[in-house]
């Protein structure tokens, strides 16, 4: 059988055989536990009659492909897993008739039958051929999903699917992105004894790196306990110096003397902690606009831990998008009116931490650690609180979201932006076209 280009318009089924097409038996995976393909007078390769009345849910972990599946063959009911192949003969290149996991296999559901195969225990497993009932334009619908160039697989068709299940869908999106977010708050968690207050920190350090600065932001937090930060936050001035001498922007000279005092005085209180700065070169400023320079975050971070009481109980204890944005505005002040870095005077302007930036912070920072705090203590008022503010905020403004609105898709919220963020990176962008409730519903019709 002659092997055709992934790229090609040809409708047929060699492309379950073509090694250039990366989706071959996850399509037949998906063929399967949608039923789509002719089911009348099922039989086994042995004739035996076939009934589907589960055909199992598909999961991501090792072990067979489908579990919980029911089928009735020669009028036995058989409940159990379910394992898919291209060909039989991928049992044993797969090494199934040696794990003893796959012993309760009660069916082995397959393209092409080329041989007999067994467990681990020696049983023969039925196996179910689908070569001669799947349509070659099932398989030609989702190549064409899979090869589109458009900015999303289904550009051109997404008005065409049912989108009444989207609502849920994009609910279920939402906590998979926090979900997700949350397993780096966990590992940070973890890792630093449990200490929820110095977890929180972490977070908000690289919250204020945003994208470009955010894991020099993080190795700062790393190098500069929140202990030793918190016994100065009377004191802005200890604060900076504490904080751009540990992010290691102080290891040079200045021609200026609010750097130089930085300087000094950082050299005093490293040493009377214990500190070791973090490298300078992590940093970054190119492609920045001048108020997101980490020299002005900084300064930002100051002001916020200065005016913070130490629990940071204003950041983490209100519903209210407002009651946080209110304790979000901080300003870099003094030096900083006329400098977005050391020894380079400019204009005096305002370096206010943006009100756009702090509903970011507010997005990626603290609704995350929220979440996972709630989750690590059980505790179903701190997640709930972090939907709250997702839902009380408005939509984030970037070209993902333009992308959707141009479908006719518009977020109303953060919640709702959030769900179709996820949706363009985790499903669109990795062609998850399979598991995506507007994919599948474009395949089945």
């Amino acid at each position: 059988m002659a092997a055709v280009s992934p790229y090609s318009t040809n409708t047929s089924l060699d492309v379950l055989f073509d090694p250039r097409f990366p989706y071959r038996e996850e399509l037949l995976q998906f063929i399967w536990e949608q039923q789509l393909f002719e089911r009348k007078d099922l039989r086994t390769v042995d004739g035996e009659l076939v009934e589907v009345l589960k055909p199992g849910r598909l999961h991501k972990n090792s072990g067979p492909d489908l579990q919980d599946g029911q089928v009735r063959i020669g009028g036995q009911l058989w409940a159990g897993n379910i394992e898919i192949h291209l060909r039989s003969s991928e049992w044993f290149a797969h090494g199934h008739e040696k794990d003893p996991t796959y012993d309760n296999v009660v069916l082995h559901v397959v393209f092409e039958h080329d041989m007999d195969i067994r467990t681990n225990v020696g049983a023969r497993i039925p196996t179910l051929e689908l070569k001669d009932r799947i349509q070659p334009e099932s398989v030609a619908a989702y190549q064409e999903l899979m090869h589109a160039q458009s900015w999303i697989p289904c550009a051109s068709q997404f008005a065409k699917a049912d989108q009444s299940r989207l609502p849920m869908w994009l609910e279920r999106l939402l906590i998979e992105r926090l979900e997700r977010k949350c397993a780096e708050v966990e590992t940070i968690y973890r890792q630093i004894g449990n200490d929820a207050a110095e977890t929180f920190w972490h977070m908000l350090a690289r919250g204020f790196g945003f994208k470009t600065n955010a894991e020099p932001f993080g190795i700062l937090a790393r190098v500069l306990p929140l202990k030793v930060l918190l016994k100065y936050r009377g004191d802005p001035f200890r604060l900076e110096s504490l904080l751009f001498g540990q992010a290691g922007l102080l290891q040079v000279d200045f021609l200026d003397d609010h750097p130089q005092r930085l300087k000094h005085e950082h050299r005093i209180l490293a040493g009377l902690h214990a500190l070791k700065p973090a490298p300078l070169a992590a940093w970054s400023f190119g492609r920045l606009r001048p108020p997101n320079f980490p020299t002005i975050r900084l300064a930002q971070l100051a002001q916020l831990i200065a005016k913070s009481d130490g629990t940071f109980c204003q950041l983490l204890e209100h519903d209210d998008p407002a009651s946080v944005l209110g304790h979000l505005d901080v300003e870099a002040l003094g030096y900083w009116t006329d400098h977005y870095r050391f020894d380079r005077e400019t204009d005096p302007t305002p370096k206010r931490l943006g009100r756009s930036s702090a509903e970011l912070l507010i997005i990626n920072t603290i609704v995350p650690y929220l979440f996972a705090m709630g989750r690590a203590r059980g505790d179903e008022a701190l997640q709930e609180r972090a939907l709250k503010l997702l839902e009380r905020l408005p939509p984030e403004h970037n070209t993902i979201l333009e992308g959707w609105a141009k479908l006719g898709l518009k977020a109303d919220t953060a919640a709702r932006s959030q769900a179709l963020i996820e949706l363009k990176n985790s499903y669109c962008g990795q062609r998850r076209c399979l598991s995506c409730v507007i994919g599948v519903d474009l395949l089945r019709k």
